[in-house]
């Protein structure tokens, strides 16, 4: 997997994991799918992305987790729920990302998505401002339709 396609994995994994809950319109409060800097099993330096979504909270907790247990169970992923009291956590692992998250008790009674990909070889500095560049020419990648076009950009600063 290249960064591009882990990029790509985690925003299909979100996106399409929200459409599976009858909530409110999903933004991405903290921006653009971004790459990190992150270390690989052979303990060289890599690189990641993670995608995070958010929207109003709904009201069937325990129906909610377990649609998205079964999607990402669908996808061959390991999942395992958490109760932290009436606001359930599921937590994923595998699958077509190195893992992901639905908090049904996000900040500000939000409901919670997001996942992060695999540790593949690159150099998130480079992804940047790579991106930087193709931002400048009006390029936009997955995810971006999610964020407010004034942040966009936030994601990539170094």
């Amino acid at each position: 997997m290249t960064p591009h396609e882990g990029r790509d994995a985690v925003v299909n994994l979100v996106v399409d994991t929200t459409e599976h809950l009858d909530v409110g319109t999903w933004q991405a409060n903290h921006g653009a799918a971004a790459p990190q800097n992150c270390t690989m099993k052979n303990e060289g330096e890599g690189a990641s992305y993670q995608f995070s979504l958010w929207a109003d909270q709904g009201t069937s907790f325990d129906e909610d987790i377990q649609r998205v247990a079964d999607y990402w169970e669908s996808l061959g992923m390991e999942t395992r729920s958490v109760d932290h009291g009436q606001y359930p956590v599921l937590y994923g692992t595998g699958g077509p990302v190195f893992r992901a998250s639905f908090d049904t008790n996000g900040p500000g009674n939000s409901y919670r998505i997001g996942a992060v990909s695999p540790c593949t070889p690159g150099d998130a500095g480079a992804l940047k401002r790579e991106a930087n560049e193709q931002r400048k020419d009006g390029e936009r990648f997955p995810g971006d339709e999610y964020v407010p076009e004034e942040n966009i950009d936030e994601a990539y600063k170094n």
